[in-house]
């Protein structure tokens, strides 16, 4: 099985490969590589989000993840490590997508939703079907009989 690298690198030799074939133009390829960020902390990771989202303050975080705003605030200005289901539930009630969740648990060192433990299953499925509230997640597990980490 291919390391998430490996995997993302083979993708931008393909990509290469299109415009070697004329398929695809060079300075499109630049471009989009301009848009990906590298983050090397979560504080950086969350400010960026919260710039790029208006609409989503600490006090819609606060609502909508059933955390306290002695602990979202501390998340977001870098002075509080989160365990795994707390930030899980920062990044629902932030409203990020899957591929945003994960990074913000690797970055916090914390361990990626994995599909084989069922909790994760649900909380996976929710995120990826816009489940905007942790509430709304805790619902879902409990009507499929899987217990909240939350």
């Amino acid at each position: 099985m291919k390391s998430e690298n490996e995997t993302r690198t083979t993708i931008l030799f393909e990509e290469l490969e299109d415009i070697s074939l004329g398929h695809k133009s060079y300075q499109n390829f630049l471009n989009e590589r301009k848009v990906e960020k590298t983050f090397t902390s979560l504080r950086d990771f969350i400010n960026s989000y919260l710039s790029q989202h208006p609409d989503i303050t600490p006090s819609v975080i606060i609502k909508n993840s059933n955390l306290s705003k002695n602990y979202v605030y501390p998340i977001c200005n870098g002075t509080k490590n989160p365990s795994k289901y707390k930030l899980t539930a920062f990044c629902i009630g932030a409203h990020m997508n899957l591929k945003e969740t994960q990074k913000a648990l690797s970055l916090a060192g914390c361990s990626a939703l994995h599909p084989k433990i069922p909790a994760d299953a649900g909380i996976i499925v929710c995120i990826n079907t816009k489940c905007k509230s942790v509430a709304d997640v805790n619902l879902f597990l409990d009507k499929n009989g899987v217990e909240t980490p939350f």
